[in-house]
């Protein structure tokens, strides 16, 4: 039972399966089965496999577009869907047909696979859990080994890590466990390469995971770079958001799960290193790499502190305010007496019309280093300020 069918278009015609039936084939692929035991049931060839997985791998979400557009000749994603579905889920009256409603057939068939031409199969498979931020990968496992996106789980240098598979399983983020040991997910390379490592010393009984970069036990704290960092007060250790500006749909974001901020009673931590001489009761993040522990002012991205900034006044324009570019990169920054970019200093003179706008719009501002060098040159032009 293939469940297939042939869609033309133009000249030839492409393979339409059930999307259930993609989900459990691609799920069995990944752990462990061969193209030889799996492609047969759904009645594609390797090439045409290929094919139609660029395109059905991506029908959950906005992406792939482009592909759905190729693979089904400009059928829009109602008719895609009415198509995909059947013959297990199909759309009942009055539901309104949405591409991303695959969203929850894909959860269902990671809990039991076992549908359509694999309804008979005795392979074994468990869905351990997905990847918190490689969305169309998922841990696995078939009793024996535990597979990502595939393959086994392997270390930095490629060999198969031993863990025990039936008690394997996610703490959270991109920190995970089995009955014996803690695991930490690594990558590196520019286009990321995934491995896994033992988080030495870690206290299986106390472990927590803060987010995907950091955790902690009653002993110490971790970064994900297989990191252990020498804290006197792990039971303060907590996450600092880093603040992400949408000046678009103006939003003030605080992002904690994908921070590289952290602190105890101690210190302040950026990328696991401590970050010298912060003040970590005040410390947060201003936004595009700023922060501030209420006396000095930091460019994160250099680790360098902002030499002669007034941390009681530094500003970076947000949501709601004109955005300040920083001409050839980064974001300009303000503080009462001057004006940064980056770690920088710059030249006020050279910036006054770049921060017109943000000056104008904030009234409540007053002699600041804009207005006195605004005023200067209205007068030198004989121009009202």
């Amino acid at each position: 039972m293939t469940e297939r069918s042939d869609l033309r278009i133009g000249d030839g015609a492409v393979p339409v399966i059930p999307y259930d039936t993609f989900e459990a084939a691609n799920l069995f692929l990944a752990t462990g089965r061969t193209s030889e035991e799996v492609l047969p049931l759904i009645g594609l060839s390797p090439a045409q496999w290929e094919r139609l997985r660029e395109t059905y791998r991506w029908l959950p979400y906005t992406y792939g577009e482009s592909q759905r557009r190729s693979y089904f000749e400009g059928l829009g994603d109602a008719e895609i869907l009415r198509l995909v579905l059947a013959p297990r889920w199909n759309l009942k009256p009055g539901d309104e047909p949405d591409l991303r409603s695959t969203w929850h057939v894909r959860e269902a068939v990671r809990r039991n696979p076992r549908i359509g031409p694999f309804a008979g199969c005795d392979w074994p498979i468990t869905c351990i859990a997905p990847h918190p931020e490689a969305t169309l990968c998922c841990y696995t496992h078939d009793g024996h080994t535990v597979y990502f996106d595939g393959k086994p789980l392997t270390d930095r240098n490629g060999e198969v890590l031993e863990v025990d598979a039936g008690s394997f399983e996610p703490v959270g983020g991109r920190w995970l466990r089995d009955r014996h040991r803690i695991y930490g997910q690594g990558e590196f390379g520019s286009r990321p390469t995934f491995y896994w490592y033992v988080v030495e010393g870690a206290d299986h009984a106390t472990f927590k995971a803060l987010n995907l970069r950091y955790a902690h036990d009653r002993e110490r704290a971790y970064y994900i770079t297989a990191k252990a960092i020498r804290t006197k007060s792990p039971e303060a250790f907590e996450i600092v958001p880093e603040i992400r500006l949408n000046y678009r749909d103006g939003t003030r974001d605080e992002l904690h799960d994908i921070s590289h901020i952290a602190r105890d009673r101690e210190a302040v931590y950026f990328y696991g290193t401590r970050l010298k001489g912060a003040r970590p009761e005040n410390f947060r993040d201003l936004g595009h790499g700023y922060a501030t522990d209420g006396t000095t002012v930091w460019f994160l991205d250099e680790k360098k502190v902002i030499e002669g900034a007034d941390a009681a006044t530094f500003t970076v324009p947000g949501p709601g305010e004109p955005h300040v570019p920083g001409r050839v990169r980064g974001h300009a920054a303000t503080d009462r007496y001057r004006v940064y970019v980056g770690a920088e200093l710059c030249d006020p003179q050279e910036w006054i019309e770049d921060w017109r706008p943000f000056f104008e719009a904030r009234p409540d501002l007053g002699g600041w280093w804009w207005h006195q060098l605004a005023g200067e040159a209205a007068g030198n032009k004989g121009q009202p300020l």
